[in-house]
């Protein structure tokens, strides 16, 4: 009789939402639309994941930070341009490339930001996350309206108080779904 091989657990990590999807043993995939391929997502990968998952924001966050403080907003819109091609470039020479690829991708199980906040956040987090969100919707567009920005900073500025919106309330949706 040949001996029961044990399953190793598969470990819970960060990622979820676009182009997260699980294979059919439960381990977290990325999908790349680009190259058509799955790659697999293990612990030691997922800081870097999470970076290059939100690579594009935290670049425009960066850029917008420059043209506030030192920048002229020119000098501010090439910084942006040089550090998404070098962000692209190491996600796709460098961070793919460490990652095995799979090809057994399960499209039907795409691991949602609201099933993730479900399952893995504590209520109190949730809550606390809910408000901030809203919070700064709010603190955007009142910062705006004070500093009487330009229409075009004005509708920029509306925008991303409509992602803090969104944010704000599917985390009170996941919070309204959550086991008590």
């Amino acid at each position: 009789m040949g001996k029961k091989r044990s399953k190793k657990p598969v470990e819970k990590i960060r990622l979820s939402g676009r182009n997260i999807y699980t294979d059919k043993r439960g381990r977290t995939i990325y999908y790349d639309l680009v190259t058509k391929r799955g790659y697999l997502v293990d612990k030691a990968s997922e800081n870097s994941a999470v970076f290059y998952k939100n690579r594009f924001v935290v670049i425009l966050f960066a850029a917008i930070l420059f043209g506030a403080t030192f920048l002229t907003w020119l000098q501010a819109v090439i910084a942006w341009a040089v550090m998404m091609a070098l962000a692209e470039f190491a996600f796709r020479k460098v961070f793919l490339k460490k990652l095995e690829p799979v090809t057994d991708v399960d499209f039907e199980r795409r691991i949602s930001a609201l099933q993730y906040i479900i399952e893995n956040k504590e209520r109190g987090r949730v809550i606390v996350l809910a408000f901030l969100y809203l919070l700064f919707a709010v603190l955007i567009i009142l910062n705006a309206y004070i500093e009487k920005y330009s229409p075009g900073l004005l509708i920029f500025s509306g925008c991303l108080a409509l992602v803090g919106f969104y944010f704000g309330i599917l985390h009170i949706i996941a919070l309204t779904k959550m086991k008590k």
